[in-house]
């Protein structure tokens, strides 16, 4: 499948997915709770870092350390507790349930432990993937580029995982392994077209806060304009923000509901009792009413989006 037929099915599951986020608008709460519990949770991370004045007190790299991973551990806490809440709202109505924030909260707690431990990974492989941009030059940003794309789109697996099997870290891995190997072209050509279509409405949005800051800078003066210009521009990035996650974790629920039951259909099938699966929700619009799988792999099916 080429480039651009990609980012058309890609573009075609981003519409289904909002068609069904207008249907249950629900599904979007997680993603801007999100986002606006993250930005005040940043806010009070520099308050308190200006507050304890390291200049003065000459922190040491250690200490700057120390500080930088605490608060980036609990930033990915905060990230993966509410993605998980999006997770279980998103299989909830995909097998006909009626999702609810405080069933996604409850169901987001009772993994908790396997979240945490997600953070303290993501956390290592951030500060990781830190050192090698501040070290290792060129090659070194090239290197980290390609690590935080691959542990970013681990995650986005290991997710559906832990929520929709309650599944601890170890377990979670193990799946997610299966998966990617049975699913491997699904997976990394439905996430180009995916992600290639977020990112060109990423563009549109930062052209659009580009222009609120330069018609505020142009036409207003003083207070006025940064008002404006930090209001109007945060809000269309916070939106934009919002709009990614939902899509992302819209993307790896679906996959991976639609794997697992086609795992079901493959042993059915060998037991004599041949059982059709259709993708779900976004992805299976996305896919077509006519698309079949048609590699039988041991793990799950092959295809491409």
């Amino acid at each position: 499948m080429g480039f651009f037929e990609s980012l058309g099915k890609g573009w075609t599951f981003i519409k289904a997915a909002f068609q069904m986020a207008g249907r249950e608008r629900k599904l979007l709460s997680p993603a801007v709770y999100l986002v606006l519990i993250s930005i005040l949770y940043w806010v009070g991370v520099v308050v308190a870092i200006v507050m304890a004045d390291p200049v003065t007190n000459r922190w040491s790299n250690g200490t700057w350390a120390l500080v930088s991973g605490g608060a980036t551990f609990v930033a990915f806490l905060i990230f993966y507790f509410f993605c998980a809440m999006m997770v279980n709202m998103i299989d909830v109505y995909l097998k006909g349930g009626k999702p609810s924030l405080g069933e996604g909260a409850r169901d987001a707690g009772k993994n908790f432990f396997a979240l945490f431990a997600l953070a303290i990974i993501s956390t290592l492989v951030n500060m990781l993937t830190s050192a090698l941009r501040r070290d290792r030059g060129i090659a070194g940003r090239i290197v980290a580029g390609i690590v935080d794309a691959i542990w970013t789109t681990f995650t986005f697996l290991l997710l559906p995982v832990i929520i929709i099997e309650d599944a601890s870290i170890g377990k979670a891995l193990k799946r997610v392994r299966e998966v990617h190997k049975g699913n491997l072209l699904l997976i990394g050509v439905g996430e180009v077209g995916v992600r290639g279509v977020a990112n060109l409405i990423g563009f549109v949005c930062f052209l659009a806060v580009f222009g609120i800051i330069w018609l505020a800078a142009t036409t207003l003066t003083g207070t006025a304009a940064l008002v404006v210009a930090f209001v109007a521009g945060g809000t269309v990035f916070s939106l934009f923000a919002a709009f990614n996650i939902y899509i992302r974790m819209a993307y790896y629920t679906c996959l991976y509901v639609w794997a697992a039951e086609t795992e079901k259909a493959r042993a059915a099938a060998e037991a004599g009792t041949p059982v059709n699966v259709k993708a779900p929700g976004p992805l299976g619009v996305a896919l077509g009413p006519d698309w079949q799988p048609p590699i039988q792999s041991k793990g799950f099916w092959t295809s491409s989006m």
